[in-house]
């Protein structure tokens, strides 16, 4: 008898179990109903709609077009839909919630010209969007709705995506997500992308592309692209001054992250590619100063047959750590710019090809290079574009909640450079300080360890590719003291650290990207509008995803409570069984 009534609670609590967990994604989506949210369900039969205060929608089979501002959850699943926002409709909010969307011919998810739209992945919900091969107007122009990309924003759109769920994109057409550019008639483009978990699978093109202002400020994203995994023409801001994020994990990619000027202020950044890692390029444009400029983060790249760091223009380290593998083949250098490398801070570990580095340095802090740097000498003179160095402020950034961070503006601040060739401090016409080492075989997979000359050490680490140049850099190196290089503990090459050096070694020029980038047709050398900021407020859009996350906590405690109280009552059972 009493074994019956541990099963009867037994099974009321499973009960409950299951009751409870069901109630998650209504409570996801209520707390948007409480403010007035409308609420469609995709089926592969049509779009079912729970009215809310918002009817600023036209529905037309599975095709659901927004007309007008409001929130709108989007939940459900069908074979061929998808969701449009009409031109110029501005505070729209598409909150996805569990939903799963194909499109057989053209973008999943598409915003028109000069639209504001917040898309928010909801807390705790899987969202996945799919394109088809048809969505490539390259090799479909008969198809005329083709978008080529999964997540279309257009010209003049401003589009921010954000939330704490996840959400998978599988782009079979052309690229994961598409932003557009600033235009006289449909105004500024940009995008900002926060907070999410984000996976995209990109088979054809980029994973993220954008045509003029491109912020990823946190969240969690994997990529696998064919071409570029994060591709601006004008502005890519990576992390922001303070802030912890993004994580960044590029499994594969022809070019891991592109852009006319590349700013990384924080984040935990991994890339695998076989063409550049960072590349500061753009074939459009013309008296554009391409920069890279690194203030914080984690960077961990390599790749198989193009250069680590690649600026057609200046590279400023100022802060964080570099580590970045290039192939031990020729002309492929782990650091490269046509202008000055300048390193001022962080931690900076390259290796990689034959032909030694192909950059015009100046070093502030302490360096030590191994191995062959072929064609040192020949000093560039290596002022900023405007004459200026680099002194590595940060953007104003207080906080993690989506808004844009400032990248420096006009180039760089500081005094300028009057020397002819090379760095005050340094040989003006050029040349490394003595601190090249004896040539050095590293094989891919080995355990690379320096050491000062107490036998103390300064780095370990392992091998990404196979290389016969290192150079280390940091703040951890003290100038005229030896270092000793280990290859899988064994003493490969010494050489003494110098600071306040220039020289130019040899390397060729940066690459421009490949020739299917859709960069602008800008030619002018202003970059006043590329500059341009400021971004819609984000506040209500971070806020309202948070208190989605806070009001399901009840929920997690009472999974939590009765899933404790089903683990006693089975530990009641089997007692009773062996009595």
């Amino acid at each position: 008898m009493k074994s019956r009534k541990i099963i009867s609670i037994t099974l009321a609590l499973i009960t409950a179990l299951f009751a409870v967990m069901s109630c998650i994604p209504t409570a996801l989506a209520a707390e948007y109903q409480a403010n007035g949210a409308t609420y469609f369900t995709f089926t592969d039969g049509g779009i079912t709609v729970s009215e809310g205060t918002y009817d600023g929608y036209k529905i037309e089979g599975t095709s659901l077009t927004i007309n007008d501002s409001g929130t709108y959850v989007l939940s459900g699943s069908c074979a061929d839909g998808s969701v449009k926002v009409k031109r110029g409709t501005t505070g729209v909010t598409l909150v996805l919630s569990g939903l799963t969307l194909t499109s057989s011919t053209t973008a999943p998810i598409a915003c028109n010209k000069s639209t504001e739209v917040r898309i928010i992945v909801a807390s705790g919900s899987v969202n996945t969007l799919t394109d088809s091969a048809k969505n490539n107007d390259d090799n479909y122009p008969d198809n005329t709705y083709a978008e080529n990309a999964v997540i279309k924003c257009k010209d003049g759109s401003q589009v921010t995506l954000s939330g704490s769920g996840a959400l998978n994109i599988t782009a079979n057409g052309k690229s994961g997500i598409k932003s557009g550019a600033t235009t006289d008639e449909e105004g500024e483009a940009r995008m900002t992308i926060s907070d999410l978990t984000l996976n995209i699978t990109a088979s054809v093109n980029d994973a993220i592309n954008a045509e003029q202002l491109l912020n990823v400020t946190s969240g969690n994203i994997t990529i696998s692209a064919g071409d570029d995994a994060i591709h601006s023409d004008y502005i890519l801001n990576i992390g922001s001054e303070n802030g912890e994020g993004p994580v960044i994990n590029i499994k594969n990619c022809h070019g891991g992250l592109e852009a006319a000027t590349l700013n990384v202020y924080s984040g935990n950044i991994t890339i695998h590619a076989s063409d550049d890692c960072l590349n500061a390029a753009n074939s459009d444009l013309s008296g554009y100063a391409f920069s890279i400029n690194i203030y914080g983060g984690t960077l961990v790249m390599d790749t198989t047959s193009g250069d680590g760091v690649d600026s057609n223009g200046s590279l400023t380290i100022s802060g964080g750590t570099l580590v970045v593998w290039s192939a031990n083949i020729a002309d492929n250098q782990p650091l490269d710019a046509d202008g000055t490398i300048t390193i001022s801070g962080g931690t900076v570990l390259a290796a990689g090809g034959s032909n030694g580095m192909g950059m015009n340095l100046s070093a502030s802090q302490p360096y030590v290079i191994y191995g062959s740097a072929s064609g040192m000498g020949s000093g560039m003179g290596g002022n900023f574009p405007g004459g200026g160095r680099g002194n590595g402020n940060f953007p104003d950034r207080s906080d993690q909640s989506g808004d844009i961070p400032t990248p420096p503006s006009g180039g760089f601040s500081g005094d300028t450079n009057d020397t002819k060739g090379g760095f005050t401090g340094g040989n003006p016409y050029g040349g490394f300080p003595g601190n090249a080492g004896s040539s050095v075989s590293i094989s891919s997979g080995s355990t690379i360890t320096l050491k000062d000359s107490s036998g103390n050490t300064v780095y370990s680490g392992e091998a990404l590719c196979s290389a016969s140049v290192l150079i280390f850099s940091s703040s951890a190196l003290e100038n005229g003291e030896t270092y000793t290089l280990y290859v899988n503990n064994t003493e490969t090459g010494t050489a003494t650290a110098s600071a306040d050096g220039s020289g130019s070694t040899g390397g060729n020029s940066g690459n421009q990207p490949s020739g299917n980038q859709s960069g602008s047709n800008t030619t002018s050398n202003d970059q006043t509008d590329s500059f341009e900021t400021d971004a819609p407020d984000n506040s209500s859009a971070d806020s309202t995803a948070s208190s989605s996350s806070d009001s399901n906590t009840g929920l997690w405690i009472a999974i939590g409570v009765l899933s404790a109280a089903l683990a006693v009552i089975i530990i009641l059972l089997c007692k009773t069984h062996k009595k």
